[in-house]
């Protein structure tokens, strides 16, 4: 039997979308002044997921760069990427064709993600999903990030929908936690950024292979077309 789910937030990057190849490549766009790394979309891949802040602070750690300069570099960063955010970003296989299942249902569709705002829009638009989005939260827009559950509580106050009634969806521990604390279903999609045995230890109520598993365990309270 069906999950009844009348709010789906999704997470974005790892998620809906591999955008790692492009937030890859604006760090390199920034480390060039601090001298030659190599290929860093490893490091950045296990690094993003609690805002731009944070991947600075975890890239700047691991590589040893004490800048004086990192919210200088921070604004460069999200100039940079905002410009150069569709380069290589793909879609995962099945997320239109899940996103227009679950519109069919009646379920109200969000997008809750800690990317930045002009970026997130960005990619939203350049992929097609922007239409899709009936609320979208980005960093800017988050009082109090995941796996905070504010994001996922708002957006059931939004829409006046119950968190039982309410799914967080994503590809990290931080998107689980969120969507746990909120008191929400929570959904943990494997193949994102986060490691899947810790996402399968997860506690989350559902973990799936990949985004087009959610058609399988949601139904919605009302039901448009055939």
């Amino acid at each position: 039997m069906k999950q009844k789910i009348r709010l789906a937030v999704f997470d974005l990057d790892g998620t809906l979308a591999d955008t790692i190849p492009d937030l890859a490549g604006a760090m390199a766009h920034i480390l060039k002044k601090y001298g030659n790394f190599g290929d860093v979309e490893p490091l950045v891949r296990r690094s993003v997921g609690r805002g731009v802040y944070v991947l600075f602070e975890k890239v700047y750690g691991e590589l040893g760069i004490d800048s004086q300069s990192r919210l200088a570099d921070v604004e460069a960063y999200k100039a940079y990427y905002a410009a150069h955010c569709f380069q290589k970003t793909r879609l995962y296989p099945h997320t239109v064709a899940v996103l227009e299942e679950l519109k069919r249902r009646g379920i109200h569709l969000a997008v809750a993600t800690m990317k930045p705002r002009e970026a997130t829009h960005e990619v939203l638009r350049q992929t097609g999903l922007l239409p899709y989005m009936e609320a979208v939260y980005a960093q800017e827009d988050m009082e109090r990030p995941k796996p905070e559950p504010w994001c996922v509580v708002h957006l059931a106050e939004e829409f006046g929908v119950p968190l039982s009634e309410t799914a967080m969806i994503g590809d990290s521990l931080n998107d689980v936690g969120a969507g746990k604390a909120a008191g929400a279903v929570s959904v943990a999609v494997l193949g994102g950024y986060a490691d899947p045995e810790e996402m399968r230890r997860s506690g989350a109520d559902y973990v799936i292979d990949d985004i087009g598993c959610v058609r399988d365990i949601f139904e919605g309270g009302e039901t448009y077309g055939d």
